[in-house]
C-alpha cells in the first residue's frame, strides 16, 4: 500500500523531533502538494504529469513539422503537375490546325473539325472539301432542316410531327452572340465575328458564297479578298477582287468598308432608319442592303425585305439556301 505524506510541516508542534528526510520537489514542487510514492520507491505526482504532457506537445510539434514538409513538398509536386498539363495542353493546341484549309492540307477530309484559330480557345467547325479543291471553312449555313420519316411500325404513344421542313433557327441575335458565334455546326450557323477576325485579319481569304432558290436554280460568287476588322472597329467588312466568272452577281460591293450591325448595337451609316432592327438579323448595312444573308427564313415564294435576299438576283423574292465560307489563297 502507498504511504501518503503532507508536504507542509506541523507548525503548532515546536517540540524538536527526529524526522524522516523527504525527496526533494520536483519540477518546482509547491508547498502542501501530495506527492504519492508507489510500491517501487518511484514518486509519481503532478510532476511526471506535467512532463508526460510536456513529452506529448513535443511530439505533437515535431510531428506538425513533419506534416508541414509533406504538405509543401504535396504542393510541389502539384505545381510540376500543373505546370506539365499546361504544356502538354499548349502542345496539342499548337497541333491543331488553324482553320479547315491547314487541315485539308494534313489529309483530313472531314466535314468536323477542331481547330485552333489564331489568339483563340480551339473550337469545332464545319468544312467544305468538295467544291474547288477543298479547305473551305463555312462561315455561315442557311437551309431548310432535313427530316428523316421513320420506316418502323407505328408507335403506341405516336409523337407530334416534325416542323417543316423550311423552318429554321432565328438569325435575329444579339451582338454578342454574332460576336461568339451560334447555331449547329450539323444545320444553320454562324461561325463568329471573332473568329472571322483571328482567320482573316493577317492573310486576306477567299470568299465563296452560294445560293439557291425554291426552284432549284443555284447562283455562286467568288471574292479573292475578305477579311473582317476587330470589335474595335465594329469588325468591319473587307471585300473585294470580285471573280468575273462568278455566277451571282457583286452584290457585296454595297457592303465594302461597312461596320456589322445588331439590333441592340446600330453601326450603320443611315440617319432614316435602324437598318438590323428593322430588316433583322447581323450584317454589315449600309442604307440598309443589296445582299442580306442572315434575314429571317420565309415560306417558298415569298416577298420581303426580312428574308434571305440577294437583290440582284430575285430582288425581294427570299430565297432556300445560302452559304458563306473563307480559305487563305491556294
Amino acid at each position: 500500500m502507498a504511504l501518503r505524506y503532507p508536504a507542509l510541516p506541523n507548525h503548532h508542534n515546536t517540540t524538536p523531533h527526529h524526522t524522516t528526510p523527504q525527496s526533494p520537489p520536483c519540477c518546482g514542487t509547491r508547498r502542501g502538494e501530495v506527492v504519492e510514492l508507489t510500491g517501487g520507491g518511484r514518486r509519481r505526482g503532478h510532476c511526471d504529469d506535467q512532463e508526460d504532457m510536456e513529452a506529448q506537445v513535443r511530439f505533437l510539434s515535431e510531428a506538425q513539422e513533419e506534416m508541414r514538409g509533406e504538405v509543401a513538398a504535396l504542393h510541389s509536386s502539384l505545381n510540376a503537375l500543373h505546370a506539365s498539363i499546361n504544356a502538354l495542353t499548349s502542345l496539342s493546341h499548337a497541333a491543331l490546325p488553324e482553320d479547315c484549309f491547314a487541315a485539308h492540307r494534313r489529309g483530313s477530309w472531314a466535314s468536323i473539325v477542331q481547330i485552333k484559330p489564331p489568339s483563340l480557345p480551339p473550337r469545332e467547325v464545319r468544312c467544305e472539301h468538295s467544291v474547288e479543291g477543298g479547305g473551305w471553312t463555312v462561315v455561315l449555313s442557311r437551309f431548310p432542316h432535313a427530316h428523316h420519316t421513320p420506316t418502323q411500325r407505328p408507335h403506341p404513344h405516336p409523337r407530334p410531327p416534325p416542323p417543316p421542313p423550311h423552318a429554321r433557327i432565328s438569325f435575329n441575335r444579339t451582338w454578342e452572340e454574332y460576336k461568339n458565334g451560334f447555331g449547329d455546326l450539323n444545320g444553320e450557323f454562324w461561325i463568329g465575328n471573332e473568329v472571322l477576325h483571328a482567320l482573316t485579319s493577317r492573310v486576306p481569304h477567299q470568299l465563296r458564297v452560294e445560293l439557291s432558290d425554291w426552284d432549284g436554280n443555284t447562283l455562286t460568287a467568288t471574292w479573292d479578298k475578305f477579311s473582317v476588322a476587330s470589335e474595335r472597329e465594329q469588325y468591319r467588312l473587307s471585300v473585294g477582287s470580285y471573280r468575273e466568272d462568278s455566277t451571282a452577281k457583286n452584290d457585296l460591293r454595297y457592303h465594302d468598308q461597312k461596320p456589322f450591325s445588331t439590333h441592340d448595337r446600330e453601326n450603320d451609316p443611315y440617319q432614316h432608319e435602324h437598318c438590323a432592327q428593322h430588316h433583322g438579323g447581323g450584317w454589315w448595312y449600309g442604307s440598309c442592303y443589296e445582299a442580306h444573308l442572315t434575314g429571317t427564313a420565309q415560306e417558298p415564294g415569298a416577298v420581303s425585305r426580312q428574308g434571305i435576299v440577294w437583290f440582284s438576283w430575285q430582288h425581294y423574292h427570299t430565297l432556300r439556301t445560302a452559304t458563306m465560307m473563307i480559305r487563305p489563297p491556294p
